[in-house]
């Protein structure tokens, strides 16, 4: 099953250290580790650990700082228009799969060059 595998936990570890280390737009670097350590469903699975990344900094903001981040949620529900509070983390988690499954999509993309690379760099 795809959920257990090693790969989107490494994309999961990767994209959590990247994006607390340097921001949200670099967590792209756990779908792209993951693209680089296998192709097969390499979008699938930086989606997943990526998405589960922004899931489990949602969930942290909500335990650390409740009453604010839920103001924050109404805030910006009325800002996007006035779609509803429950809708922004969901929103926020969805951003976060599509940046990690186009890491993901890119990182299998850049294998073949990579592994080319490393069989020129030993001969």
């Amino acid at each position: 099953m795809i959920f257990l595998q090693f790969r989107v936990w490494v994309g999961f570890a990767m994209s959590m250290l990247f994006h607390f280390i340097f921001g949200w737009a670099w967590s792209i670097v756990g779908g792209v580790t993951v693209g680089l350590i296998q192709i097969k469903h390499a979008w699938l699975a930086g989606g997943i650990g990526t998405g589960l990344s922004w899931t489990s900094f949602v969930i942290h903001a909500f335990i650390v700082a409740p009453d604010p981040t839920q103001r924050l949620m109404t805030i910006m529900g009325g800002l996007f228009g006035g779609i509803p509070d429950v809708l922004i983390p969901l929103i926020t988690v969805f951003v976060g799969v599509l940046l990690g499954a186009a890491g993901g999509a890119l990182g299998a993309a850049l294998h073949p060059l990579i592994t080319l690379i490393f069989q020129r760099s030993k001969a």
